[in-house]
Order: structure tokens, then C-alpha cells, then sequence
């Protein structure tokens, strides 16, 4: 796969949606829920109340890349009014789900939450999750009873594209209910390669993966575009999230001699760990990783940086999206004065993943004149949610969806570590954004 370099676009126009004030951080345990009442400007809430569910990991780790993602959503209902097509919309306390088990995230949790969600006739739409092996087990779940799902940050390839997704959504295989606004890892992978290897200049790496989906994946498509631009991997294993002890695997990455240390996962399978263990072991090479340790500033409980300290200095991550668009600084300030912290990860992308649902929330829902047929509304909202006919304009830009549900904005963003940052243990700097030619 061929990658342009693009370079960094100026933030500048206004978001649409005024910025809002005051507030603070939901706690996890008890996050706020959207206002239910709207202006006439959002279309009224006569017609009857509906929600929109999220599934986020909630617990340890995780929490530092699903919080951002979680005020995002509540940022976007609370812009709209708390209000789309003509229905009060919210997201109560009660469905926003966490698919964490021990302080990790869990297929298995998010598969029984995905079976609550759709049980619910309310819900109309689903934001999450975040993570790949999670949307593997839940994509049957949602499919077959037809709810929109959008996914802020998931990246593997198989939950959208054919043959693999046609099995994933066996019970409707041509009914595309699950949309995301992440790219792919057969884009995000290739542009780590990249950056690797001719951006660092590094051309021997050790790689290492967290036997996930996600972490699996990543890891093949970065091996395959480094070993294409004529790198050499001089050592792969794979280390499951359940693992303690990294001195096996890393004595025989040292003893390979490799310039960079490459991981497929994400920080709560075991991102910062290993890089501690590796200068530990006296492996003190540059940290390539992707977007599953880009999970905020050092100062952040619990983040790759926080728990990685002052080794994580010299660490590359990346985000399966656009790092710069012309709604940034309004965002920004309007996060920040939600909140009362700066937005990071993939922040922006849940406010993006609710925009749709909203968007196609308002679009079906002029068909309707009240919640009396919630089965058909859902259906409406999904027919609409998937429609590759549509635009929409999000505040990371305008957005259409293919034939299977992913996002026309195939951009990938790298960022390295200023340890300047983050009260002295380092925060994320966009380098650059990478995305297919032609």
C-alpha cells in the first residue's frame, strides 16, 4: 500500500453547534446523562422520548481512552439539544455501558451488554466500542436486531469488509447496521511502517502483539508494509494480555539487536509495561506503538504515559483518523469548558459517532409522528444511519460511508512524546498525517 505524506491543516472555522459551558468530568460509575429538553431550534421533543446506549471499557487502563470518547458523546447530545427528527434524545445513566471485566476490557461483557442495549425498544442507536475483539462479539448481536452501531475507535478490518464480515453479520449479511469513523488497520498499520522506517529511519524491528483481534491485526500490516520498504523484523512473539513476566521475550529481543520495539495493543494489555521492562532490560530503543497506547498525557491516571513515567520519552503512537480539521479549536474550547480538561484520543470521534446517529435520527425520524412504532423507527434510524448516499458533516469534517459501513476520511495520524508536557511525564504532539494515494 502507498502512503503521501500530508501535511499539518490549520484548525480554524467554528464548529456549527454552539459551544457549551460549565460542567465537569463524568465520573464512570455515575456519568450525567444528556439534557432532556431542547430549543425550537433543534426540531422540538413532541414526538416522544428515545436513547442512544454507549458501550465503553470504564475500569483500569482502558477508562483513559473511553473517557475522553464518553464526554465526547455527552458534548454532542448536549450541542443537539438533547433533541433530533423531533424526539427528546438521551443517554441515560443506566445505558451507558461498561464491557470491562478485571479492569480490562472483555468480549464476552460486551457481548451481554449488546444483548441488553438491543433488548431495550427506546434505544435507536449505539456508540462504541472501543475495542476491536469487543465489536467482534457484539456485531452479530446488533445485526440481527437491526440498531445502528457506530464505532469511534475500532480499527479491524474483518468487522466491516468482505468475506470476514459477511460471517461476523451471518443472520443479515447485506444489512449494514455497524458504521465507523476510525479507519482501518490495513491503512493504520502501513502508516506506523512508514514512519518507522523512513521518517526514524529505522530499519530492524522486534514485534510484539497481545494476541488479540485488534493487536494481532495491527501487528501483521505493520509487519508486512516494514518488510515491503526493505526493513527487517528480526523477531516477532506474542505476549497475552494475562502476562506478568516480560523477561523471557525481551532477553531475546536485546539479544536480536533491533532499532525500534514495536506492539500491537493497547495499554491495558500490557503497552506500558513492556516498554518498562524492555529499559528495564537494558532495551533502550525507540517505543512504536498505535492508537491503542494514544490515550492522553502523562497526568492522566492509569494512561500509557502515566504509568510509562519518564521512559516513555522516546515513544511513537498514532490515531486511526484526522489530527488536524477546521472545527479543532472550537472543539477544543468547547471540551475544555465542558470538562474542564483538554480533548484527546478520540475525543472528537465520539462527538462524530453521535453527530451520525443524531443525523440519521433526524432524517428518519420526519417519517414519523410519534414513538408509537419504535420498531420501525429503529430500522428508519439504522436504513439512515448506513445510507453511502449521505454526507455528513462532523466536526472532524465531511464524512460518507462505504458499502460496508467505514469512513471516507482515510487518514492516519502519528504523534511522538514531548516530555516537556503532561506535568513533567509527557504528552502526545501530532508529527504528521499519513493517507493512501490515489
Amino acid at each position: 500500500m502507498k502512503l503521501s505524506r500530508l501535511g499539518v491543516i490549520s484548525a480554524g472555522v467554528a464548529l456549527v453547534a454552539a459551544a457549551c459551558g460549565g460542567g465537569g468530568s463524568p465520573s464512570p460509575s455515575a456519568p450525567a446523562s444528556a439534557p432532556a429538553s431542547a430549543p425550537a431550534s433543534a426540531g422540538g421533543t413532541d414526538k416522544g422520548a428515545i436513547v442512544i446506549a454507549s458501550d465503553l471499557p470504564l475500569q483500569g487502563s482502558d477508562l483513559a481512552g473511553s473517557q475522553p470518547i464518553l464526554n465526547g458523546i455527552q458534548l454532542a447530545i448536549k450541542e443537539a439539544g438533547g433533541a433530533a427528527g423531533g424526539f427528546a434524545v438521551s443517554m441515560p445513566k443506566e445505558w451507558i455501558k461498561d464491557d470491562s471485566r478485571d479492569g480490562a476490557f472483555n468480549p464476552e461483557q460486551g457481548a451481554q451488554n449488546a444483548s441488553q442495549i438491543v433488548a431495550e425498544p427506546t434505544i435507536v442507536g449505539m456508540v462504541g466500542p472501543l475495542n476491536s475483539s469487543v465489536a467482534k462479539a457484539q456485531i452479530p448481536i446488533t445485526n440481527e436486531a437491526g440498531l445502528l452501531q457506530c464505532s469511534p475507535a475500532n480499527t479491524n478490518p474483518d468487522l466491516t469488509k468482505p468475506p470476514a464480515a459477511l460471517e461476523i453479520r451471518s443472520k443479515f449479511p447485506t444489512r449494514i447496521n455497524y458504521v465507523r469513523v476510525a479507519t482501518t488497520d490495513d491503512l493504520q498499520g502501513p502508516a506506523v511502517a512508514q514512519y518507522t522506517y523512513t521518517n526514524l529511519g529505522l530499519k530492524t524491528v522486534f514485534i510484539l502483539d497481545d494476541t488479540t483481534t485488534f493487536g494481532v491485526g495491527v501487528a501483521n500490516t505493520y509487519e508486512a508494509e516494514f518488510k515491503k520498504l526493505g526493513g527487517t523484523v528480526v523477531g516477532r512473539n506474542g505476549v497475552p494480555k494475562e502476562t506478568s513476566d516480560y523477561t523471557s521475550v525481551l532477553t531475546a529481543a536485546k539479544a536480536a539487536n533491533p532499532e525500534a520495539l514495536f506492539f500491537g495493543g493497547v495499554t491495558a494489555t500490557g503497552g506500558a509495561r513492556i516498554l518498562n521492562a524492555a529499559i528495564q532490560s537494558g532495551l533502550t530503543v525507540p517505543y512504536i506503538g498505535t492508537d491503542g497506547i494514544n490515550d492522553g498525557p502523562g497526568d492522566r491516571k492509569d494512561s500509557f504515559l502515566n504509568i510509562a513515567g519518564v521512559n516513555g520519552k522516546d515513544s511513537y503512537s498514532s490515531l486511526a483518523g484526522i489530527g488536524t480539521y477546521p472545527g479543532k479549536a472550537a472543539f477544543d474550547a468547547a471540551y475544555l469548558a465542558e470538562f474542564g480538561e483538554a480533548a484527546t484520543g478520540y475525543a472528537a470521534f465520539g462527538h462524530a459517532c453521535t453527530a451520525v446517529i443524531l443525523d440519521a435520527i433526524g432524517r428518519a425520524g420526519a417519517a414519523f409522528t410519534d414513538a408509537s412504532d419504535l420498531a420501525a423507527l429503529r430500522e428508519a434510524v439504522r436504513a439512515a444511519g448506513s445510507d453511502p448516499s449521505h454526507t455528513y458533516d462532523l466536526v472532524v469534517g465531511p464524512v460518507t460511508f462505504d458499502e460496508n459501513g467505514d469512513t471516507s476520511q482515510k487518514i492516519v495520524s502519528i504523534y511522538a512524546v514531548d516530555p516537556a508536557a503532561g506535568n513533567g511525564t509527557g504528552d502526545w504532539i501530532l508529527k504528521e498525517e499519513v493517507s493512501p494515494l490515489g
